[in-house]
């Protein structure tokens, strides 16, 4: 190692770039890339005997990765994703074998460990093909891949991406108000699909601007401004409720109110095979995921589709048989009676009046209609324990003047209500009763 370190340092030493054309530049990068790959290799197979061996203790760090940030000069976080890596290679032959011969970056090394340690039937197929795809192409199949393994639980997963949601800002050492954050992918889909469209709507109201006539004191020719600075303007415009030079947004917390005047749903394409939607669920080579954000539960696809269009393209062997374009929206008439008879979320105790969402009480796949009496409105956080945590939503009141809703938790199997197994035996049907 000391040699080969040593001839790398010469040759750096005498490298002159711009002596070279561009085919041999970009030759030497090549082999560069190998080089780094190899050296992520070597580090990912050394790290994981650097922490059984005590090693980091004795030099008075605190973990594995504190030692290993500090030989490398990197991040804790990065020597942490390396250590992880390292430890599942053991049960990885073929992952292995392709590290060590340069084949994977570091990045790509870390998804295709963490995909096949769930699933190691699929290390083979994810293996294929991912010397010469683009990282990004490797994550995708990555993440379907982890979404479909026996052993991991779309629901749970769902569930953890929406416990771990958070907005954290600050202040920089120029005054830059920053901020940074995570939510789930269905409303960071929700998020880019009014804003990247808001973003356009600047961009050309600002260019027809320029094309007027300047005013006084006005500048005839304004500067570029990148797309990173229309979504910021656009992303303030969506919170704030403001207008540009067109209006560009409805309020960003919909009061039932809002809920009328509603425009079209936004588009947010969901790819769903139709074997999975009918099933409930997706299985290794299936697909149900948002477009460009990553898989999703079944049961949130067809969540998403309560008040929504879908446009249904079904497949055979990965052929399309036929298209369907199936309008599940919730008209404005109907809107009107929902939004005058619930005027906040509908659960008991709750009379959230912000962030109403329409909801099918029985959903439309078990049957349930489109129908005044089989809507409400819940907030945000209610639907979400209704649809992911399989909370009950019941109506028992006579009249739209006097619906009196129950929302209650799913009963532990086998005591459904009409069981009588979760009641004093006094109080418990005969056919409930246990035999003694």
């Amino acid at each position: 190692m000391a040699s080969v370190s040593d001839a790398l340092a010469a040759l750096l030493a005498d490298l002159d770039p711009d002596t070279l054309v561009g085919p041999d530049a970009a030759a030497l990068y090549a082999d560069f890339a190998k080089v780094e790959r190899l050296g992520v290799a070597g580090k990912t197979l050394l790290a994981p005997r650097i922490a059984t061996s005590g090693q980091w203790e004795a030099e008075g760090h605190r973990s594995p990765a504190g030692l290993l940030a500090t030989l490398e000069g990197g991040s804790a976080g990065q020597a942490k994703r390396t250590l992880a890596t390292g430890q599942l290679l053991g049960s990885l032959p073929s992952v292995e074998e392709a590290l060590r011969q340069g084949k994977l970056s570091g990045q790509k090394a870390a998804e295709i460990t963490d995909a096949a340690a769930l699933d190691p039937r699929a290390e083979t197929e994810l293996l294929a093909g991912s010397e010469h795809e683009s990282l990004q192409a490797t994550k995708e199949r990555c993440q379907r891949s982890r979404a479909t393994s026996t052993s991991h639980d779309p629901m749970a997963a769902a569930q953890r991406v929406h416990a771990k949601r958070h907005f954290s800002h600050w202040t920089d050492a120029q005054g830059s108000f920053c901020y940074q954050g995570s939510d789930t992918p269905e409303r960071g889909a929700a998020l880019l699909a009014r804003l990247l469209p808001a973003a356009n709507r600047l961009r050309s109201a600002r260019r027809a601007a320029a094309t007027d006539p300047p005013r006084d004191g006005a500048p005839a020719d304004p500067p570029h401004e990148p797309d990173a600075a229309l979504r910021a303007d656009a992303l303030f415009l969506l919170v704030t409720g403001g207008r540009a030079t067109s209006p560009t947004t409805e309020v960003a917390l919909a009061t039932a109110d809002d809920l009328v005047d509603r425009p079209a749903p936004v588009t947010v394409m969901v790819r769903v095979d139709r074997d999975a939607l009918l099933r409930g669920h997706a299985e290794p080579g299936e697909l149900c995921e948002l477009d460009g954000h990553g898989p999703i539960p079944v049961p949130l696809a067809k969540a998403l589709a309560t008040d929504a269009f879908w446009s249904v393209v079904f497949t055979e062997a990965g052929d399309i048989k036929a298209v369907s374009h199936l309008g599940r929206t919730i008209n404005q008439k109907l809107r009107t009676a929902l939004t005058f008879r619930d005027r906040t979320c509908v659960v008991p105790g709750c009379a959230m009046p912000y962030g109403l969402e329409i909801d099918h009480v029985k959903e439309m796949e078990f049957g349930g209609a489109t129908t005044l009496d089989n809507l409400a409105l819940l907030c945000t956080h209610h639907h979400r324990l209704k649809t992911y945590d399989g909370w009950i939503l019941q109506r028992n009141g006579p009249t739209d003047e006097d619906p009196r809703w129950s929302f209650t938790p799913q009963p532990p199997f086998g005591q459904g209500p009409d069981l009588g197994l979760d009641r004093p035996d006094h109080d418990r049907p005969p056919e409930a009763t246990p035999r003694k």
